[in-house]
């Protein structure tokens, strides 16, 4: 939750300190959609006051009339007594709909009064992943109740009747909750669609919020998803009053009176929470006798007519609008958080204030220019907002180093000028001063030059990589075969290496850097019912076998930013040549403010890894001089905890093994693993032992004890030399043996001595655990990844999980 806070905090701090977030208003008087922003006047292009109704003299006066007979407050809770406002208001509105309203003092907090409420013990819900945090913030308030609530790639139709069929033999009701019009993209829910699933699904219910399409659309403003359709039986709809209605508060639609009254008396808003005040009560009555008169029909008609010249201009311009959908919500995409603070900062220099559309709101790399159409626009005004953005588009993307192609590519939509882009990327490659090489296997790169680049530092020297390319093809699970790409980056004048690195792309658990509470309860699905439940497809530089540093950069060099652009092209292209969900950049030591600023601006979120512990410190050639590189504290331990009792074990280097003895050895590393959340991945396959047996450059040591009057194995570790680094990969203990001391404390210390034994000076003992691998003496060093996600849904660790985590652990 800190890294997902911290991102948040990064983003909004960069826009705050770019000028275009947290700004003040300076106007002491408002006319109209103009505004003032240290003292410029801009026109105001974020409203989503749609109809421009706020100016409108007959909800001031009935704002005023309303304070001057009841005063600014009317403090009471609504399950004591109502103003006289409210009986009146929610008549009009059982008439605007005709249906059962209820109403809310805001749109939140009317989720908060009626999901609790409606759902029930024994129902299931699945959330839009993309359906407003108010909704989901209601839907967290489900968990005491253990309802079993999941999510939803956003707009999913085909996922969502699989679902439905599902859950319908578990769950009395299926309740899908999604927004009618969403407030970034500005596109709908298919409606169609649902009302087709809730006729042939009996079980089937709709949870609807469509505040952003209220008196935009429907006969009385009813909204977007009522224009073609009446309330459904099976359904409840939510709208805000504080959009194109102009007077604040929310309503809860629901098909019969008795689902409406025991809202009315049940939610714990209606119960506990103030109730809307006089003056917003005021305006509401006129802005309700506003819907149901004839004229609100040419008020939507001079919205509509904006909203169609503003999507023109946009197609003429030839930007990149996201969604084509009327609805007054637009959203122009620039890929990066930086793309979208220069241009925007630019727009409001040209007299035209919009929004920053970015994470949390969108993924990452899906920033973009968010900006609404209301009825008080001219055309003029339009015209020239757009005129201005497209002024500057181009050349803020060339500032930025980013182009349309990537635009296009992030929000996986097709690009209108797809091979005058190409030509583009080529030119710009051909006259680089960098020279840019790719391979599929190590074999194709030169060994010297690889291992003078990577040899010490982990498992992924030349031979390290050609074991893995072998040991990971050709298995029976998908999990397990991983695809190898490589990238080195040299000056072309020099042929020197700027950047390489080596990518792996293969099968993830979505939670594998979630909270171990989280993915426990997650384990329990793929057990009993799918085995690939919540998994997809990683990039990622380095392997989930392999630990250090995955990539190498001349810190000296002049094209090192450059160099890394090239390095964020080639996974954003594994990304879409393997169809994979995220991408991973790792593992890089915390506390660099410049490498989390430069990530941050091409659409990568940092993520907590797992501490890394590596012992520096073989310069021993006896036990005395190891323990004294030890502090008091740590010699005492080793002392009375593993030194007293290694008399006990026998060690030996198992070089040529039997087929019987890899396969025991594989029930000895799963027994470690099974149970171990701390980083959630599949299982190595039981191929991978077999291959370690045959490889000159891995060595299983063992480690055995005598057991009723026999030697018997009780723990085996695996482990990597590269040059005179010694990897302690991963192990296998006999947990059915008991003993009054530590098998693994035993086995961290034999790794030392073997490590000695080689001439190694650095052992890289990995993640986890590291406070018994500082008592040895080694340093823990916290580490992080940066996380780039293709869509809501797989935000990672950082946006799924967290979402997971807030909701039901009755997880998805």
């Amino acid at each position: 939750m800190n890294n997902f806070l911290n991102t948040v905090n990064d983003v909004i701090t960069d826009g705050k300190n770019s000028g275009i977030l947290h700004l003040s208003v300076s106007d002491q008087v408002l006319h109209g959609n103009m505004l003032s922003i240290n003292k410029k006047d801009l026109v105001n292009f974020s409203s989503c006051s749609y109809l421009g109704l706020e100016f409108d003299r007959r909800l001031k006066d009935g704002a005023i009339n309303a304070v001057e007979n009841y005063g600014t407050q009317f403090s009471a809770s609504r399950a004591y007594i109502s103003s006289i406002h409210y009986q009146e208001l929610e008549s009009k509105f059982n008439q605007i709909f005709d249906a059962n309203c209820v109403v809310a003092p805001t749109t939140t907090l009317g989720h908060i009064a009626t999901i609790p409420v409606i759902v029930s013990d024994n129902d299931a819900v699945i959330l839009d992943h993309q359906v407003h945090s108010s909704v989901q913030t209601a839907a967290a308030l489900l968990k005491p109740k253990g309802v079993h609530v999941e999510l939803l790639r956003h707009n999913r139709m085909d996922i969502l009747e699989s679902r439905i069929a599902e859950l319908s033999k578990k769950y009395h009701k299926v309740w899908y909750m999604a927004d009618g019009i969403y407030s970034m993209y500005g596109d709908g829910s298919p409606v169609e669609q649902i009302y087709a699933l809730m006729n042939k699904y009996e079980r089937f219910h709709y949870y609807v919020d469509d505040a952003h399409g209220m008196s935009c659309f429907g006969k009385h403003g009813r909204g977007y998803v009522l224009q073609s359709h009446d309330l459904h039986p099976k359904m409840v709809l939510a709208i805000s009053l504080a959009k194109a209605f102009a007077t604040g508060g929310a309503v809860m639609v629901f098909p019969n009176p008795k689902i409406a009254s025991f809202v009315r008396t049940c939610g714990g808003p209606m119960i506990t929470s103030g109730p809307m005040q006089p003056s917003a009560l005021g305006a509401a009555l006129a802005s309700a006798d506003i819907h149901l008169s004839e004229e609100i029909n040419a008020i939507q008609t001079d919205l509509h007519e904006n909203i169609k010249y503003a999507n023109l201009m946009i197609k003429k311009a030839g930007l990149p609008l996201i969604k084509d959908l009327d609805s007054p919500v637009f959203f122009v995409g620039v890929g990066l958080p930086k793309v979208g603070y220069q241009l925007i900062k630019k727009m409001m220099d040209d007299g035209y204030y919009t929004n920053l559309g970015a994470f949390p709101a969108v993924p990452m790399k899906n920033t973009g220019v968010r900006f609404t159409i209301t009825r008080l626009h001219t055309f003029d005004q339009i015209e020239g907002m757009v005129s201005s953005m497209a002024h500057h588009f181009d050349k803020v993307l060339e500032e930025q180093n980013f182009s349309r192609e990537l635009i296009y590519k992030s929000f996986k939509i097709d690009s209108p000028t797809d091979k005058k882009m190409k030509d583009l990327v080529q030119n710009q490659l051909a006259s680089s001063q960098l020279k840019v090489e790719k391979y599929q296997s190590v074999a194709q790169i030169d060994k010297t030059l690889w291992n003078n680049l990577f040899e010490g530092k982990g498992s992924f020297d030349y031979d390290g990589l050609l074991f893995l390319e072998k040991a990971f093809k050709g298995n029976s699970t998908p999990e397990n075969n991983w695809e190898f790409d490589y990238l080195i980056v040299k000056e072309k004048s020099s042929n020197k290496v700027v950047l390489a690195t080596f990518f792996t792309t293969a099968l993830c658990k979505d939670d594998m850097l979630s909270h171990e509470a989280v993915s426990e309860k997650i384990e329990q699905t793929r057990k009993s019912e799918d085995p690939y439940f919540l998994t997809s497809k990683m990039v990622m530089t380095g392997s989930l076998l392999t630990e250090g540093s995955h990539i190498y950069l001349h810190e000296i060099s002049n094209f090192k930013k450059q160099a890394y652009n090239e390095l964020y092209a080639m996974a954003a292209q594994l990304q879409k040549k393997y169809n994979a969900s995220t991408i991973m950049l790792r593992d890089f030591m915390d506390d660099n403010g410049p490498l989390d600023k430069l990530m941050l601006e091409n659409g990568f979120f940092k993520v907590q890894m797992p501490e890394t512990n590596v012992h520096r410190h073989l310069i021993w050639k006896n036990e005395d001089q190891y323990l004294s590189t030890l502090s008091k504290k740590e010699r005492y331990h080793v002392r009375s905890e593993i030194l007293k009792h290694s008399h006990q074990f026998t060690t030996s280097i198992i070089t040529h093994p039997s087929k019987e003895q890899c396969s025991h050895w594989f029930e000895l590393y799963k027994e470690v693993k099974q149970g171990s959340y701390k980083l959630n991945t599949f299982d190595l396959p039981e191929r991978l032992f077999q291959e370690i047996a045959t490889s000159q450059n891995w060595e299983a040591l063992s480690l055995q004890l005598p057991v009723n009057g026999e030697m018997k194995e009780v723990a085996v570790v695996f482990n990597y030399k590269s040059g005179t680094t010694y990897n302690a990969m991963f192990i296998g203990i006999d947990r059915q043996i008991k003993t009054q001391f530590s098998i693994y404390r035993q086995a961290l210390y034999q790794i030392l001595k073997r490590a000695n034994a080689l001439n190694c000076i650095v052992v890289n003992y990995g993640f986890t655990a590291s406070l018994e691998k500082r008592r040895l003496g080694a340093d823990s060093h916290p580490t992080v990844a940066y996380m780039q996600s293709e869509d809501h849904f797989n935000a990672s660790v950082i946006e799924s999980m967290q979402v997971i985590k807030n909701q039901a652990i009755g997880v998805i």
